[in-house]
């Protein structure tokens, strides 16, 4: 996949290199001032909008793949988190019902153990959150670099 485009504008005088990455998905005043100095380089106008519909319906694509492969490990870290519960549970009912001299040292052990548990769940819920999250994220902008091909594909027809 390209991800740069250059083109000319103001009649040969002036020259811009977009990288597309940067640039996608983007609002429409944006997307407008760009469309505006693609059309003014006339040779190569369709082949510059092509690029740009095909730059952005591709990278919409790998982006539900993505998002996918988000929710999925959003999915593996919850049951992670579920999984270690009851093992944290039955940790703290240990400790809490040993008491005495004669368990100083499994009670030390136990402790140790439970805060290692503790750990692992509260890593497995954050990345749970973080996947999510992204998964979120990519919805929105697949969604959002969609409307700016929809936005260019109109242009290109309207110009004929």
């Amino acid at each position: 996949m390209e991800n740069t485009i250059s083109f000319t504008f103001s009649d040969g005088n002036g020259h811009a290199t977009i990288a597309l990455d940067k640039f996608f998905p983007t609002d429409a005043t944006r997307l407008r001032k760009l469309l505006k100095m693609i059309n003014e380089d006339y040779e190569h106008r369709d082949e510059l909008m092509c690029a740009v519909i095909r730059y952005c319906a591709q990278s919409a694509a790998a982006l539900l793949n993505n998002r996918v492969v988000w929710a999925n490990r959003s999915g593996d870290a919850h049951t992670v988190a579920i999984e270690l519960q009851p093992e944290i549970e039955k940790l703290t009912g240990r400790i809490k019902l040993l008491r005495g001299q004669t368990y100083r040292e499994a009670r030390k052990e136990w402790k140790a153990q439970l805060s290692d548990m503790k750990k692992k769940q509260r890593d497995a819920l954050n990345t749970y959150r973080i996947c999510r999250r992204r998964a979120a994220n990519a919805k929105k902008q697949a969604e959002r670099l969609t409307k700016n091909a929809e936005v260019v594909y109109e242009k290109r027809n309207k110009q004929g």
